[in-house]
């Protein structure tokens, strides 16, 4: 029998979170499902690591080929997909034990909405915890998001529809660095989107993100991407996009660390707050405002309470 989600997760170089992220796939509440795994020709132990995996667990479908990048490599784990659910998932992050659970289903109990997103906790490269991040939940207003170039559904945090991905021509190949936003949009056109309120995956921030490298690329790709679907659809939408990773330069760098600092703050992550507070610092030693982190941090505390998940 055919399983019920087909889990897709291309993999590219990805050896040091690698173990993390299908460990947390594999121990999913919700088990009827294939994990569709494709190396996309890693020149680290990626394979290795994936061929010890699919050795133990025959829900681990393992393929490999010479790298022809992303969205190829999505469009073929598609293909290839049994399930009539698929979610998506990439290496570097962590699937919560009942996300599967959690969206199949809400999916069962909705069969108009065709994607189902859910809020996200970002963690750094050493599994910190910054901030969760709680998207809006319905229709109209993920869609609005869209249009206006603003990501509110987290790619790897999303179950779809088998049968409306392909109806819609899955990833399309010239939307390299914003596929996602593109799909969502398309997806929108053929029926409703929705987001769960409960956390269900750790997004992890490093500095080897394809979107923090491609910032510039990345704002005018999304740009043609609503132009179009506005021009499909007939409206109009101001474009709101907001770069939302940092550079390499010092100053990016700086008001990112700044950022990850207060939100972690906010929400009672102190060991975070300090790691970013001395990252500021150090980054730019004669920043009022990374001081002002440091010092404010370490004299106040953020209301009780706010922390969503342990640390772990």
């Amino acid at each position: 029998m055919a399983p019920r989600v087909s889990v897709l997760l291309p993999v590219y170089n990805a050896e040091t979170w690698l173990g993390a992220a299908m460990d947390s796939i594999l121990a999913q509440s919700f088990t009827d499902f294939e994990l569709l795994v494709h190396d996309d020709g890693s020149t680290d132990g990626s394979l290795a690591i994936l061929q010890d995996y699919a050795a133990r667990d025959t829900r681990v479908v393992l393929t490999s080929e010479p790298n022809k990048g992303l969205i190829a490599t999505l469009n073929q784990l598609i293909d290839a997909a049994q399930g009539d659910l698929i979610a998506r998932m990439d290496a570097d992050d962590i699937a919560l034990p009942e996300r599967f659970a959690k969206q199949v289903a809400w999916l069962d109990q909705n069969p108009d909405y065709v994607l189902l997103g859910g809020a996200i906790i970002f963690i750094d490269e050493a599994g910190r915890h910054i901030a969760p991040e709680f998207p809006p939940r319905d229709h109209e207003t993920l869609d609005d998001y869209s249009l206006r170039g603003t990501g509110a559904i987290c790619h790897p945090a999303v179950m779809m529809r088998t049968e409306t991905v392909r109806q819609v021509g899955g990833y399309d190949m010239r939307r390299d660095t914003a596929e996602d936003l593109d799909l969502w949009l398309r997806m929108a056109e053929a029926g409703r989107l929705a987001s769960l309120p409960d956390i269900v995956l750790k997004y992890r921030l490093h500095d080897q993100s394809i979107s923090g490298k491609n910032n510039d690329r990345q704002r005018e790709c999304i740009r043609e991407i609503c132009a179009d679907a506005c021009a499909r659809r007939g409206v109009t939408a101001s474009f709101d996009y907001q770069d939302w990773r940092m550079t390499e330069d010092r100053a990016s760098r700086r008001d990112f660390y700044l950022k990850y600092g207060w939100d972690a703050w906010n929400w009672g992550y102190r060991d975070t707050w300090r790691h970013y507070a001395l990252k500021a610092v150090t980054t730019d030693p004669l920043s009022v405002k990374a001081w002002k982190l440091l010092v404010f941090g370490a004299i106040r505390r953020p209301p009780p309470g706010r922390c969503t998940l342990e640390e772990s």
